[in-house]
């Protein structure tokens, strides 16, 4: 049960407990249509909705605003949706017609009672949940036989997460990178983007020590915007450097305690140790006059008022200028997030 993802139009889940209220959340679809198109239909078929054709449009639409809207849920960490709604709009002129739907609801974490799965265990199968479990089997082989993604597999995967087989789509993404299939390879993004903070973070963050091409592997966190303090935190302790790749990476929200690990990351790099030096050197060969010069960790003497050495642009504490960039930026953004969070 913990995989299913329940949506409800009350404001409860029968024998759950709403652990964490994330969001409220909406999806609008527009579909262009041309109202002769259903010309056999009579006017008052049409405008009263019941020819087929008619009926046919609303319900696709209804189908793929409702993913939209479980996709955004999934995306941040729900495995829930109460208080949907639904709004049909049909806008209309020069013999031209348009179906706007509009859901939305509230994503919420929802903690099931121990007892639930035998309340809802039958003594029946579906075949739609078969199929669907045939698919889930036959799709994690091909990955695992390091199989090119299909694009038919694409919104399977998306509205069926598979934690067995993230290692092998991050493995896919990487390959297709290097071998410059990016159809494919934004094919694998569309479906991680997807998946849950919860899933995605302690694999991907696992992943980053162990694959070669790290670039590739932050490159894909970033644009699943896969910010997380505790993991950058620990990549810190062990790299200086290596964690400052980490910064620009966006999450979708942020909460207290995320930002209170985003305040420590802060003073991680405020209070890094000196790797150069303020010594006093002689001003010339042949001047007795010594005056104060930065030494850089690698030995470069340059005015004392510079932040950066004029030879390799690393400052006092061995950060690079543009890596100071980054922590600025980092830091500038947690002040703000302080602000907002008072």
């Amino acid at each position: 049960m913990k995989d299913r993802f329940i949506i409800s139009t009350t404001e409860r889940i029968e024998n759950g407990i709403i652990r964490q209220y994330i969001d409220v959340i909406c999806s609008n679809i527009v579909v262009g249509t041309n109202i002769f198109s259903d010309f056999a239909a009579s006017f008052s078929d049409f405008f009263g909705g019941k020819s087929e054709s008619y009926r046919r449009k609303l319900e696709y639409i209804y189908n793929e605003a409702s993913k939209d809207l479980k996709n955004k849920a999934i995306r941040i960490g729900a495995n829930a949706i109460i208080g949907f709604k639904v709004d049909f709009d049909e806008i209309s002129g020069k013999d031209k017609s348009m179906f706007m739907v509009s859901v939305s609801g509230t994503a919420c974490k929802i903690e099931y009672s121990l007892d639930y799965d035998n309340n809802i265990k039958t003594n029946t199968v579906s075949q739609s949940d078969l199929d669907k479990e045939i698919k889930k089997r036959f799709i994690q082989k091909q990955l695992q036989n390091k199989e090119q993604i299909k694009e038919d597999w694409v919104q399977f995967l998306i509205e069926n997460p598979q934690k067995e087989i993230i290692k092998e789509l991050v493995d896919l993404y990487i390959r297709n990178k290097l071998g410059l299939y990016i159809k494919e390879a934004e094919m694998i993004e569309n479906v991680l983007g997807t998946y849950s903070k919860s899933l995605m973070v302690p694999l991907l963050y696992e992943l980053y020590i162990e694959v070669d091409r790290k670039d590739l592997l932050i490159s894909l966190i970033k644009k699943c915007n896969l910010f997380d303090a505790t993991s950058i935190l620990k990549v810190c302790s062990q790299n200086i450097h290596e964690g400052i790749k980490f910064l620009p990476i966006k999450s979708d929200y942020y909460d207290a305690n995320e930002v209170n690990l985003m305040n420590k990351i802060c003073d991680f790099y405020s209070n890094l140790p000196d790797t150069g030096k303020i010594e006093k050197v002689k001003s010339g060969v042949f001047s007795k006059k010594e005056e104060d010069k930065f030494i850089c960790e690698h030995g470069h003497k340059n005015p004392v008022d510079k932040r950066f050495c004029e030879s390799c642009s690393v400052d006092i504490k061995g950060i690079h200028i543009n890596e100071a960039k980054l922590i600025d930026e980092f830091k500038e953004k947690v002040e703000i997030l302080n602000k907002m969070l008072k």
